[in-house]
């Protein structure tokens, strides 16, 4: 499945290792690691020392060991503290003529397996994996244990065939292209978008617990630590076990809240999103693998990335803020504004339903049809501060283009395009959008190449609706041998 040692105390850079720290629960006053909390009952230094001497009733696993008389071992692809990730071929699948029989075996070491707290934990890792059904998310498909064999806890999954997203990093050295990793950023979000959507947190993102199959889709793997976060709207029942306190959280990947041991919420992915997105696009991580804590002392803030669209900066900038409460609070916000998606415009057109319903269809379509029937000051806050933003950026894109660097212009556009969404017929997001239109316009006379020039156009005319009606953009889209 990985093809590699899951070291949780080191990353890999190209063929340097650096050392990784980790973090864990803050044991009772007086105890040491490794050894029971204070006043622990004697049963359960009994059962630690059962548990450590497991690895001596049981042979080690083989190739060719079969588990639970269905599964035959074939090659140890990973290993972890915890556990082995091996490839195996599934009888029952291949008694059905299964063309591709192959699965993946992720096993309890000897040492955890009479650790009732290390079954548990496998046990909700496969549980909460098997909630996430989705394409981004490796698919899990059973928890059990090998009786009458080695006796060990394993859990099924599918076995995936490329490469995990830290051989991916280290393979760029100066970091991916904008357009290379695109689906990347935005196929990890989704992944964690439906997480979060069914409060459901990470707990430990990082390139290490993502793979990248041959066909280029990021999967988020490992949920082995994922907290239940208390998100409103979604009810999740009550489980006293966390299974964080078997293991420990990546440092350099870790928010500040995390580290302090808050309760976990969905912004701390957030904050591993963005330094993964970060480490994609530069080939290096913003902040040298120092804490979150570290940089928030410091008051660091991470270089802007140049090679990517302001509003994809910006999607990654906040999720990197320091402050919980000034982050995406959760991956779909991020995805969103990664994607240049406004999450105000969203709500807004929630708000337009809401009102279409309260005052009826008729009154609301005689809204839509007039020019701004609410003024900009009588919309949301957040709204007037989303439109503002973006006629901002329009005007700073605008301003570059007038300085000669005119491939902003687009970039121009969409903002304005973004402004007139969250402000329909707005005067100001009007003439923004004319004078970027009447640019492009007449510096598309001199394409030499019709499909050039008509690429160009339709671009101009799929960033705002307010084109629809726009009759020099029609004309030369025509002109240029399209459709308007």
């Amino acid at each position: 499945m990985t093809g590699r040692d899951e070291r949780p105390d080191t990353i890999r850079r190209g063929n340097q290792t650096e050392p990784r720290a980790t973090v864990r629960r803050a044991l009772p006053e007086g105890s040491q690691p490794g050894s029971p909390p204070a006043g622990a009952p004697p049963a359960a230094e009994t059962r630690r020392r059962d548990a450590a001497g497991a690895s001596t009733q049981h042979p080690p696993l083989d190739a060719g060991t079969v588990i639970r008389r269905r599964y035959v071992l074939q090659r140890l692809i990973g290993s972890g503290g915890m556990g082995q990730v091996w490839k195996a071929k599934d009888l029952v699948s291949e008694k059905a003529k299964d063309p591709n029989p192959f699965v993946a075996i992720k096993l309890l070491n000897a040492n955890f397996e009479a650790d009732p707290d290390a079954f548990v934990s496998l046990q909700r890792e496969t549980r909460k994996s098997q909630e996430l059904a989705h394409p981004n998310v490796a698919t899990v498909y059973a928890f059990d244990t090998d009786d009458g064999g080695s006796g060990r806890a394993f859990m099924s999954m599918e076995l995936l065939e490329g490469k995990p997203l830290d051989d991916v990093i280290d393979a760029h050295r100066a970091g991916m292209t904008r357009k290379e990793a695109l689906p990347l950023i935005t196929g990890m979000a989704k992944g964690l978008e439906y997480a979060h959507k069914k409060s459901i947190v990470h707990s430990d993102f990082k390139p290490g617990n993502v793979f990248v199959t041959s066909a280029g889709v990021p999967k988020v793997l490992d949920f082995g630590i994922a907290r239940a976060a208390k998100i409103a709207g979604v009810e999740r029942q009550e489980d006293s076990f966390d299974a964080g306190t078997l293991g420990g959280l990546t440092v350099a990947y870790a928010s500040p809240e995390m580290i302090e041991q808050l309760e976990p919420h969905p912004a701390d992915d957030v904050y591993a999103l963005g330094l993964v997105a970060y480490e994609l696009l530069t080939g290096k991580p913003p902040f040298k693998l120092m804490s979150a804590v570290e940089v928030r002392n410091a008051r660091m803030v991470p270089a802007r990335i140049r090679s990517i669209r302001r509003y994809e900066w910006q999607a990654i900038s906040r999720a990197l803020e320091m402050d919980r409460r000034k982050r995406w609070q959760n991956a779909g916000e991020f995805l969103r504004a990664y994607e240049g998606k406004s999450i105000a415009a969203v709500a807004l057109g929630g708000l337009a339903a809401c009102l279409a319903l309260a005052a009826g269809i008729f009154w609301y379509q005689g809204y839509a049809a007039s020019r701004p029937a609410v003024p900009l000051e009588a919309l949301p806050a957040q709204t007037q501060a989303d439109f503002r933003k973006e006629m901002s950026d329009g005007d700073g894109e605008w301003q570059l283009v007038q300085q000669g660097n005119g491939e902003q212009i687009l970039e121009a556009v969409r903002a304005y395009g973004r402004a007139y969404a969250l402000h329909p017929r707005d005067p100001d997001a009007i003439a923004g959008l004319r004078k970027t239109a009447d640019y492009i316009l007449d510096r598309s006379r001199a394409y030499s190449d019709p499909a050039e020039r008509l690429q160009m156009l339709r671009s101009v005319d799929e960033a705002s609706e307010y084109f629809s009606g726009y009759k020099p953009l029609s004309v030369a889209i025509k002109e240029a041998g399209g459709k308007k």
